[in-house]
């Protein structure tokens, strides 16, 4: 190979090659890469292939080494590949049953010369099968769970509504203990199943203009009774008048009821939970303060993370998931989740998020 090439050093997505010893040519560095590799020089004339991208496109190198581009046959693996636009992002294909990354990119020598461009080729049939078994996993597990606690709510519905008699006055109390722990649980499943796919890109935040008072208003609708119940003063402040901001309604719905709940969860009677709104420049903010018992302040950078629990919440039910949740969704939308807490004193959560995309 004329160019001599040894190691690749990407800088602003261009590649530069310095020369290999004697002892060790960089034909034999490059054949030995889990990579594929194909250069073409400045006319477009191919003039390397490392064995793996010969595996990966099943063609043999002495057949096509020394053509042009566009002298290639059509219809081929190899024509496919060189003839597609890959500089600025990597490309998927499917080659000969595979599933291939291919990313193109220019290579400069030392003196910031041309010399051609290089072809990577990767192999990501196996993530991708093993995604796809993910994803079926994770629908399969939603309609298993789902679907016999949609039945069990529909039957309590049922009997509220008095389809089998009248309801003794006992059995209207646990009617709604059974309704309410079935929304808990149904819940659960869709904060695990909104992490997972959060995790794995299958979520799109969509924003659109939203009230951002008349979502906070609604969020502490739902949560009234339970502070109700709690012995818990749930109050709303918001300063002035808010301006529509651009978010997914849907998904900060959850953050605002996971962030609230918590709070009302985790104070004790008589205790209070205050929502303050505000626009402050080019970002909203969100607070939500609680006289509760507080997080310790070693644990203050772990209740963001999967299933993690702490000393204080032992006793209280609940996942561990809502606040990991949280986290994903607002960092989505370009902004932050803060926490200030004292143990015994209470907390502070704040959201602050960019009010246009």
């Amino acid at each position: 190979m004329g160019c001599g090439l040894v190691t690749m050093n990407r800088d602003n997505q261009d590649i530069h090659f310095t020369a290999f010893s004697e002892n060790f040519p960089a034909d034999s560095f490059l054949d030995s890469l889990s990579t594929g590799v194909i250069f073409t020089d400045c006319s477009g004339i191919l003039t390397f292939m490392n064995r793996k991208a010969e595996r990966l496109l099943e063609i043999f190198k002495e057949t096509v080494i020394g053509k042009r581009i566009d002298m290639l046959p059509l219809r081929t693996p190899l024509y496919k590949v060189m003839s597609e636009d890959c500089r600025d992002l990597p490309l998927e294909m499917n080659i000969c049953g595979r599933v291939l990354q291919v990313r193109s990119s220019e290579v400069l020598s030392a003196d910031k010369k041309l010399q051609g461009s290089i072809y990577e080729l990767i192999d990501v049939t196996l993530e991708r099968d093993e995604k796809r078994s993910r994803e079926e996993f994770v629908a399969k597990m939603t309609h298993d769970l789902k679907s016999p606690l949609m039945v069990l709510q529909g039957y309590v519905q049922a009997i509220k509504l008095g389809m089998w008699g009248e309801i003794h006055p006992k059995l209207q109390k646990t009617l709604e203990d059974m309704e309410r722990s079935g929304k808990s649980l149904y819940f659960m499943i869709e904060d695990l199943l909104d992490v997972y796919r959060l995790e794995m890109g299958l979520v799109q935040i969509k924003r659109l203009p939203c009230d951002l008072s008349e979502l906070l208003e609604n969020c502490c609708h739902d949560r009234a009774l339970e502070a109700v119940e709690q012995g818990v003063s749930l109050i709303l402040k918001i300063s002035g008048k808010l301006q529509k901001v651009e978010l997914d309604a849907k998904q900060f719905s959850r953050v605002f009821a996971n962030i609230v709940g918590n709070a009302v969860k985790f104070t004790p009677r008589g205790g209070k939970v205050t929502v303050t709104a505000r626009i402050r420049g080019d970002n909203f903010q969100v607070s939500v303060k609680d006289s509760g018992i507080g997080i310790a302040k070693p644990d203050q950078s772990l209740i963001f993370k999967k299933y993690y629990r702490t000393d204080q919440a032992a006793g209280f039910k609940g996942s561990g998931l809502g606040l990991a949740l949280s986290k994903e969704i607002v960092e989505a939308h370009g902004g932050t989740i803060e926490v200030e807490s004292v143990v015994g004193k209470g907390s502070v959560f704040t959201i602050i998020a960019p009010i246009a995309e």
